[in-house]
């Protein structure tokens, strides 16, 4: 039986998902998007992200993203009291999922207290080579319709 929920439904107590565009506002810049699972109650994130490249219309495939996040007290003065620190390594599909991936994306990201806007820097690799993009804005993605088999 398929069963279609909205993606910003509580999964369960404690947790909830959400999905984030960073940069790519400017033409030629990469952009990430990364979907996420997180758990309110260990402070644990972990999701999918895939970067394409403004510039080639390049998509890197999917990474597999395992973090954490911490918030800062509320205080007039911090602007993205949520700050998220993320892990990024490839998918590797048989016959390679005996191989030990190395991570090929890094992220650290600053959000609202209501976890639809700020601002993000990452570290992806690519040909052997890190690029980092800096500051790049963040943005709440609109929830998109899940299909769910029950």
């Amino acid at each position: 039986m398929l069963k279609t929920i909205l993606s910003d439904a509580p999964i369960a107590p404690g947790l909830f998902s959400v999905q984030i565009d960073i940069g790519g506002t400017q033409p030629g810049t990469p952009a990430l998007h990364i979907s996420l699972t997180v758990n309110e109650s260990t402070k644990q994130l972990t999701g999918t992200g895939q970067l394409k490249s403004g510039a080639f219309h390049h998509s890197f495939g999917l990474s597999y993203l395992k973090g954490y996040y911490f918030s800062s007290p509320a205080s007039p003065i911090v602007e993205f009291p949520n700050v998220l620190i993320i892990m990024g390594m490839p998918y590797l599909a048989p016959p390679y999922s005996n191989v030990v991936p190395q991570p090929n994306m890094e992220i650290f990201l600053e959000l609202d207290n209501a976890w639809k806007s700020g601002f993000c820097t990452y570290k992806y690799e690519t040909d052997g080579a890190w690029l980092t993009v800096a500051r790049a804005p963040a943005g709440f993605m609109e929830p998109r319709m899940l299909a769910a088999v029950v």
